[in-house]
């Protein structure tokens, strides 16, 4: 191996590091998300592998960055999920492993020298797919279809995925989400936006009120939805619950404390200090917003708790 390239190879079966495969179909990008876009290319592959004798004992391979480039650029593009969440989804479409590169090792390669030292000589590929806008080498210079001159493999190029007149893409989800627009969303990203966090201790509003509620932080990097209040489902350990979650801050109490996420779980009780939580937004109820009086704010949360036992 290219002393100056690491190529870190992850069995996406048993979360282990493991060599290379000897021959891989290749899935190139960078996969924020996993929307539907992204299926489309893995699903390509793993149709590849079925279907063309050539592959049969090849692996499915993703070929992508632990953080996104933006993030090691500072640029700071919020992300769509967690890493654990992008392993998930690769192992639910089938994908046997994931090939994880170190950006500034590779950022500086010519695209033939990215397409014949890294894809060929190091990963071994058979096969590469990779959508119709991907962009590789030094400057993002090199394109599909000079890859498609250059590999000498065979490389599928798949066209935009579109939904409801237009592109699926990672920027089209995060204007959603920052709108509120969390149910279209999940349909372009093929399950609801959620994130994985620890329950810390709130200020116990919720149980002066009668609704006492989680409190999490929303993990570092991930988009932050439109502030207000949102119909969630909450996984605890094996079970989920039904919650109506405020993701903002206190407008009635405390206006000035940071962005977080407040929720009260329908027909749950019991300590949660400590635990992990996964919050899924399914649908967006009503902005944030101030209320003269805590019997105002009381009398708000159960009417919300009441379209969420109903949705």
């Amino acid at each position: 191996m290219n002393p100056m390239i690491r190529l870190e190879c992850i069995s996406l079966a048993s979360g282990q590091t493991i060599p290379i495969p000897e021959a891989n179909i290749i899935c190139l990008g960078n996969f924020d998300g996993v929307h539907l876009g992204h299926r489309a290319l893995l699903r390509r592959a793993k149709q590849l592998q079925a279907t063309d004798p050539k592959f049969h004992s090849a692996s499915c391979a993703v070929f992508c960055f632990r953080e996104h480039p933006s993030a090691l650029l500072g640029r700071s593009t919020a992300q769509l999920c967690t890493l654990e969440q992008k392993l998930e989804a690769f192992a639910a479409e089938g994908m046997n492993c994931v090939i994880f590169a170190d950006f500034f090792e590779i950022r500086d390669l010519s695209p033939d020298e990215f397409a014949q030292t890294v894809l060929v000589e190091l990963c071994h590929c058979q096969a590469a797919v990779c959508g119709f806008n991907y962009r590789y080498g030094k400057g993002g210079l090199g394109t599909p279809d000079q890859l498609q001159s250059t590999l000498p493999a065979r490389v599928e190029i798949l066209e935009e995925i579109t939904a409801f007149g237009d592109t699926v893409s990672s920027s089209r989800i995060r204007a959603l989400l920052s709108q509120g627009e969390v149910q279209t969303a999940a349909l372009l990203l093929n399950r609801p936006y959620s994130f994985t966090s620890s329950v810390l201790h709130g200020k116990q509003l919720g149980r002066r009120l009668g609704t006492p509620t989680i409190n999490q932080t929303i993990p570092k990097g991930l988009q932050i939805p439109l502030r207000g209040v949102y119909i969630t489902e909450c996984k605890i350990g094996n079970k989920s619950y039904r919650g109506v979650s405020n993701i903002g801050v206190h407008p009635t109490v405390d206006a000035d404390a940071p962005v977080n996420c407040e929720t009260y779980l329908l027909d749950f009780s019991g300590d949660l200090y400590g635990q992990t939580v996964t919050v899924s937004l399914l649908a967006f109820l009503r902005p944030e917003q101030r209320f003269e009086s805590l019997d105002a704010l009381r009398t708000q949360i159960l009417a919300d708790v009441d379209r969420a036992r109903n949705f």
